[in-house]
């Protein structure tokens, strides 16, 4: 749920639970003053009654045939010492509206020529009923309204206030570091986001730079290490030509070669890793993988022929992805020459491609240890210890590159490698 969102419903709540308890404050205070008010109207009724009972001989003959708002009989003298004069709500049954209506009653005493005689006087309470709908639609309507408008006044208010900040964010998604391009972020009035703005820059002026130092260095590096590399490579391969050579030297030299290469192998694979974690490889396009895969399958045929493995290709369309077409050729690459390389001789290797998951699978001696630790770097099986370690390292960086999810399992004596795209 976004911000603006949240801070609009939390508003929203509160103005909500302030409205209905001002609604509830409202209707009691009302209902006390109005119940009040019968009260009063009921005592200056009594008044009037029994002003005019005084002058009557006989008031419950006088006034039972006219009554309409009370009721008056004798009780006894215990009754009229036990009775209090109280206030109480009772039902009164309606001829016009055929239905009992509530009422307040007002219950009294009095001594009229020596007899004792209960006084009932009752008033309707339906005016205190519809004042109480009034004031509840009344207030359910100023409730909807408030809501709507202060909903409406706190969404555009607020909008308008974070707008600063949905710039800010707007500019940090277009920002890439690889490009030399400054971080421009938008002028605010507001201290807060000035004070943002102003972290934001700082800190990715500081990230930018120091991501072209490293691109720098990686690269000058790389290049400064190969180039020695490459003359020392090339002196040897001079030097074992020569016919004077003793086959010890010849040795020597053999050995010297295959270490040199194992080096340049080793920068090249360190810089493509550097590379990639730095996202340097930014190009994206409409990528074929399922092309990929069958030309990379061809590429190693021989190296199939060699070890006199049997390589089945399984795959039900093409799966087209949206990415950098070197780096997904690398991850091919790398899974099928690992899967060739660890391969036992004479053994089988199954590739799938199928419902967005590439699956390589090969015969194999037991694997020491956990599999999913084979993705980290310079991480080899103890039988090939003359691999570099680095390859399944790199397939692991180019699918967190793209969120891609590589597995590692043991099935049987088959390795399988799979990534979900």
């Amino acid at each position: 749920m976004r911000l603006l969102t949240r801070s609009t419903l939390l508003s929203a709540l509160v103005f909500f639970v302030a409205l209905i308890s001002s609604g509830f404050y409202i209707f009691d205070q009302v209902s006390q003053e109005v119940e009040d008010e019968i009260g009063e109207e009921l005592q200056n009724r009594k008044l009037e009654i029994l002003a005019s009972i005084a002058a009557q001989p006989n008031p419950l003959v006088t006034h039972s045939a006219i009554a309409n708002d009370f009721q008056l009989d004798t009780i006894s003298q215990a009754a009229y010492l036990a009775l209090r004069e109280h206030m109480e709500d009772i039902s009164v049954y309606e001829l016009v509206e055929q239905e009992y209506e509530p009422h307040r009653q007002l219950v009294t005493k009095f001594i009229h020529k020596g007899v004792y005689y209960r006084l009932r006087i009752h008033m309707s309470l339906l005016d205190l009923e519809d004042m109480g709908e009034v004031i509840a639609f009344s207030t359910g309507a100023v409730i909807v309204g408030l809501l709507l408008l202060s909903f409406l006044l706190n969404f555009f208010l607020q909008q308008r206030l974070w707008q600063p900040f949905y710039s800010t964010l707007a500019q940090l998604r277009a920002f890439r570091i690889d490009q030399p391009d400054p971080l421009f972020l938008p002028t605010s009035s507001v201290q807060e986001f000035k004070e943002l703005n102003k972290t934001i820059t700082n800190l990715t002026t500081v990230n930018q730079r120091s991501y072209q130092y490293q691109k720098q260095f990686v690269e000058n590096a790389s290049h400064e290490i190969q180039t020695p590399l490459a003359i020392a490579l090339h002196q040897t391969e001079q030097l074992i030509q020569n016919p004077e050579l003793t086959p010890a030297d010849a040795q020597a030299l053999e050995l010297l070669t295959q270490q040199l290469e194992r080096l340049s192998a080793l920068n090249k694979a360190l810089l493509l890793l550097s590379k990639i974690d730095n996202q340097q490889f930014g190009d994206t396009q409409l990528v074929n993988l399922g092309d990929i895969v069958r030309r990379t399958v061809d590429e190693y045929e021989f190296m199939a022929d060699q070890k006199e493995l049997h390589v089945q290709l399984t795959s039900q369309g093409d799966l087209k992805l949206a990415a950098n077409q070197y780096l997904m050729e690398i991850l091919v690459r790398n899974l099928v020459r690992n899967a060739l390389f660890h391969a036992v001789a004479g053994g089988t290797i199954t590739i799938q491609l199928v419902d967005r998951c590439l699956r390589i699978e090969n015969t194999t001696a037991s694997v020491a240890g956990q599999p999913e630790m084979l993705f980290g770097r310079f991480v080899k099986q103890s039988d090939k210890p003359q691999s570099l370690g680095l390859g399944l390292a790199i397939v692991k960086s180019i699918c967190d590159t793209y969120q891609f999810t590589p597995t590692i399992t043991l099935e049987a004596n088959l390795f399988v490698i799979s990534v979900q795209f």
